[in-house]
């Protein structure tokens, strides 16, 4: 029937081929021919081939020879890069681009969730597994030691910013939530771009020091309307759950401790030899707290039974796209609602988008992108507040588990030996309501007046309004204190940019040239007000009659700022031959926040690209290798992220009454310092593509070695004969390197079968070059250590009974932890402490999976960290607190391997506690995991054309599993925090239906 060739005239073994729109299809033999049975004249056939273009021919009733072109759509893909785009080919610097089609994000909260080691060289966190926590972004490491590490992220053409979350007006906070991604629909995104080295970054100049994030939005196609529906519903449990101490078990380990400290104290049994109390010491009869009845019969409160629940999360989006020629247009329309794990944590969102662009004549076209979102949080207390200062999570760690949630009278039980904790189910009648607006929206109009000159103004403003409203009820701890605590914050946050390009390109025989030009100008204001009172008759009115307490001084407070940054950029792009390319960048930013001498920073930067497959003597290699480029660049980027610190400022406060009347009195706030500049960034990248089999395997490599200057930094100590003890300035250096791997292959490609893998790795090393000339090193710190560096006493094990103490250690109890004594010298102090090594990663990685079978799709997600230092997770942790247990305070599962006279070969130090010199080293440990993200099993219903153009149905499991050493709840969002939101595994079923 017919017979596939290559472009040589070579035969195309294993092509499939396959009637449009049916199952009746085949592949290619080794004479490249195929036969189908049941064709008709008119029928359309589709061949394709990995690595060649599809293609779709009508049959005519003879003999078909097909001819499949190369497909260099990899190569000809378009990348977003600063004020435009470029072909993948043409690409100099380093650039890792998401493809948010290839991505399952419908049950994602926030996209953000789904870009962990999604690109090499982006490190993304999860700051919290609270509902709309954060997440952290961090490009190429955090070298930046006093004014952030955060990228810059645009989105649809405006550089956006995270505003910070508002206050609670009380002693509560409510955890983590800020994210500067989750104003934005994940199902509106149509690829994520991530600029890693400053040749790329230096067109946004000041704000791109540590990388630049460009989110872009679906936009209208020329095509019949189609209308997409999305929705999902999940099931969310804990992951893990804290690990406490029951009642019974409890009461048990609460007479072991006493009995422990009863022997040690009075120097019985194994501590005979160790205490000395003088002749005639008697000690006292014993007596345990607990009787075996009391135990047998103990109340048992499960606090964090009593404070979570099983989780929810369903999401619904409605979007049309199409257009003709002249107009193309995209509307959105998506809602989510999420119930926490923590009682009363919940959250929804709703978010509407509309692009449209439309050709105003042969020389001008115009555009506008509005996304306007609404998040409304119910938040509970959480963080990272203990004793009275605790939050849900907190107090549910720590209260007694053998009192009940009420007492004998109805009110929430108290511990009365540790009267200060808050009950932990009391803290769930506190009302707690943020609410988040966002718009943001931007219009352009584009002019082409002559040929190859663009001409672009576009227009954006980015309006962020927050507002929160609190009411401790009388039935709280501190509610009742203050017999009724409202409060109510809120903030407006409004930039606008314009942004005036010309592009002009030229193509001139073997010569292509892109000249670009511009000036931007972007302007931040802030303002934000605060109220609060208390003392009320009742709670009805929680926050809703501020005027209604009694309070002698309601707090009030309000502030405003603006501040502006103006910038001339160009960028020049030539190539010859298509293989030699070079492009030169050049940006000047002058920000307002800096002294008018200091005010303007300059950053250029220059790469080059080789593409060395398209040299002819790679001829013979075109089937093997079939794209490589050498890459190499150097620039300069900076940071001005350290607020208005050039100018002295003075506060109000330390009133004084002088007769019968206060004056207010003023003070100085801030110290000015007129020579703050620029933090500058320097930094060198060499990078390799490869392509091999028709670019069925595809490998990116890159090696980068930057340094920061100038390090910004708000508090540099001054003497402390000041008025104002600390003042900004730009001190020290920094140095950084490291290496980054993409590889991309298609393992099988066939009629039914499609299997695609994803890999990308990451490693980075930050130090000091260069430190604080005042800088006074302690004993075990040298100058270029790592930035984020772990030091310490070296353990050596427990002290056993028997043993005698070290003479550097004179008052060691057994079962206590021993630290080395490096320097001889019987004295432990800071020349026996040593440098650990870094808290970073040894290195990232990412590994993602599709495989599809004839309608079934599956998708396997994975990414995780290996060698992080970290200290004690709680689980650790806990069992160290010693005379914290006879508070009424609960510990974890690890107390009942803690160290005892008859427990001699416990994990633990002793039950009493570590020692009088900590714990050293004895916890800190290289911390690696696995975590899969997601698993995604899909299937598309064969359906009529006539009914519907596509219905998928789809079953995800949302981080079913981490592999990991680590002992606390979770090693990505534990984050140092004993008291950590705990992570959730999602259990989906969902549909994408088509029309």
């Amino acid at each position: 029937m017919g017979q596939v060739l290559d472009q040589k005239g070579e035969t195309v073994i294993g092509a499939s081929v396959i009637v449009k729109g049916t199952s009746n299809g085949t592949i290619t033999d080794f004479d490249g021919n195929f036969t189908l049975n049941e064709v008709k004249t008119g029928d359309m056939i589709e061949i394709s081939y990995v690595g060649y273009q599809t293609q779709v021919v009508q049959y005519d009733g003879k003999t078909l020879k097909i001819t499949l072109k190369e497909n260099t759509e990899l190569l000809d893909e378009v990348v977003v890069v600063g004020y435009g785009v470029q072909k993948k080919r043409d690409l100099t610097g380093a650039i890792s681009s998401v493809k948010m089609d290839e991505t399952p994000v419908n049950t994602y909260s926030t996209v953000s969730h789904a870009l962990a080691g999604k690109a090499a060289g982006l490190q993304v966190t999860q700051s919290s597994a609270q509902v709309g926590g954060g997440s952290t972004f961090r490009i190429r490491g955090a070298a930046s030691t006093g004014a952030g590490n955060d990228p810059l992220i645009i989105i649809d053409g405006i550089p956006v910013s995270s505003g910070s979350s508002l206050g609670s007006g009380n002693r509560y906070n409510a955890g983590t939530t800020d994210n500067v991604l989750s104003s934005i629909n994940p199902n509106d995104i149509e690829s994520i771009e991530v600029l890693k080295d400053a040749s790329s970054t230096a067109i946004y100049g000041s704000r791109a020091g540590h990388g630049v994030i460009i989110v872009t939005t679906k936009r209208g196609k020329e095509q019949k309307a189609q209308v997409r529906y999305s929705g999902n519903v999940s099931v969310q449990t804990m992951k893990n759950g804290y690990k406490a101490l029951n009642g019974p078990e409890y009461m048990e380990y609460y007479n072991r401790f006493t009995y422990e400290d009863y022997l040690m104290t009075n120097g019985l049994g194994i501590y005979e030899n160790y205490v000395d109390l003088g002749a005639g010491h008697e000690a006292p009869e014993y007596h345990p707290t607990y009787s075996p009845d009391q135990i047998a019969n103990a109340q048992n409160t499960d606090w964090f039974d009593e404070v979570s629940r099983t989780g929810m999360m369903h999401s619904h989006n409605v979007s049309v796209n199409g257009g003709s020629k002249t107009t193309q247009y995209m509307a959105s329309l998506g809602y989510m609602g999420q119930s926490g794990v923590v009682k009363n944590n919940n959250m929804d969102r709703v978010t509407a988008k509309i692009n449209l662009d439309q050709t105003l004549s042969k020389y001008a076209k115009a555009g506008i992108s509005l996304n306007i979102s609404r998040n409304s949080l119910d938040n509970v207390p959480l963080g990272t507040g203990t004793f009275e200062n605790a939050g849900i999570l907190s107090s549910a760690a720590m209260f007694n588990p053998t009192l009940p949630v009420y007492d004998e009278n109805g009110k929430y039980s108290v511990n009365p030996y540790f009267t200060q904790l808050p009950n932990p189910v009391s803290l769930l009648e506190i009302t707690d309501k943020t609410t988040k607006d966002r718009i943001l929206a931007s219009a352009y109009l584009q002019i082409e007046p002559v040929k190859g000159l663009i001409l672009k103004a576009n227009f954006g403003i980015d309006r962020q309004y927050e507002k929160r409203k609190q009411y401790l009820p009388k039935t709280t701890m501190y509610g009742e204190q203050a017999n009724g605590q409202a409060s109510i914050s809120q903030s407006d946050n409004n930039d606008y940019l314009m942004d005036l390009t010309a592009t002009y390109m030229k193509d001139f025989g073997n010569h292509s040239l892109t000249v670009l030009a511009g000036y931007s100008f972007q302007q931040f204001n802030s303002e934000w007000v605060s109220a609060g009172n208390q003392d009320f008759i009742t709670d009805g009115f929680l926050y809703n009659n501020l005027g209604a307490g009694n309070f002698a001084k309601p707090s009030v407070g309000s502030g405003a700022s603006k501040t502006s940054l103006g910038s001339y950029f160009g960028r020049i792009n030539y190539s010859y031959l298509s293989r030699y390319l070079l492009t030169l960048t050049m940006r000047a930013d002058g920000a307002s926040n800096f002294d008018p001498d200091n005010r303007w920073g300059f950053f250029p930067s220059v790469s080059a690209g080789w593409r060395f497959s398209d040299e002819p003597f790679m001829a013979s290699l075109n089937d093997v290798v079939s794209n490589g480029k050498l890459r190499i660049s150097y620039g300069q980027t900076g940071n001005s992220n350290v607020g208005n610190r050039t100018m002295n400022l003075y506060n109000t406060g330390y009133n004084n009454v002088f007769g019968n009347t206060i004056h207010t009195g003023v003070l100085a706030s801030q110290l000015g310092n007129p020579n703050l500049t620029w933090e500058t960034t320097k930094e060198f990248n060499v990078g390799l593509d490869l392509g091999f089999i028709n670019n069925r395997i595809s490998l990116s490599m890159e090696y980068f070695n930057r340094t920061i200057s100038d390090l910004l930094v708000k508090e540099k100590s001054l003497p402390s004969y000041n008025e104002v003890t600390s003042i900004a300035s730009n001190i020290g250096e920094t140095k950084s390197q490291g290496f980054e791997m993409t590889l991309n292959t298609v393992n099988i490609d066939n009629r039914d079968w499609t299997w695609t893998t994803d890999l990308t790795l990451s490693l980075y090393r930050d130090r000091w070059k260069e430190r604080d000339p005042n800088w006074k090193p302690a004993a075990y710190q040298k100058e270029d250590d790592w930035i984020r560096s772990m030091y310490s006493f070296v353990s050596d094990g427990l002290m056993q009974p028997g043993e005698e103490r070290p003479k550097h250690q004179p008052t060691l109890m057994p079962g206590q932890i021993k630290m080395k004594d490096l320097d001889k010298n019987g004295v432990l102090d800071d020349h026996d402490k040593v440098l650990l090594g870094s808290k970073d990663p040894a290195f990232l990685f990412g590994f993602n999976n599709t495989v599809r079978y004839k309608n079934f799709d599956l998708n396997i997600y994975l990414y995780g960290e290996v060698n992080a230092l970290k200290g004690a997770s709680y689980y650790d942790d806990w069992t160290t607190m010693g005379y914290g247990f006879t508070q009424g305070r609960n510990s974890s599962q690890g107390f009942k391997d803690t160290w005892r006279h008859d427990n001699q070969h416990a994990k633990y130090a002793n039950i009493t506690g570590v020692g009088p010199d900590g714990a050293g080293d004895y916890f800190i440990k290289k911390i690696s995991y696995l975590r899969c993200r997601n698993i995604t099993l899909g299937y598309t219903i064969p359906v009529s054309n006539k009914i519907l153009n596509n219905i998928r149905v789809y079953a995800d499991v949302n981080n079913p599993f981490v592999l990991t050493n680590w002992t606390g709840l979770d090693p990505e969002t534990d984050n140092g925090n004993s008291y950590a939101y705990p992570n959730v595994t999602s259990f989906s079923l969902g549909v994408d239906i088509t029309f």
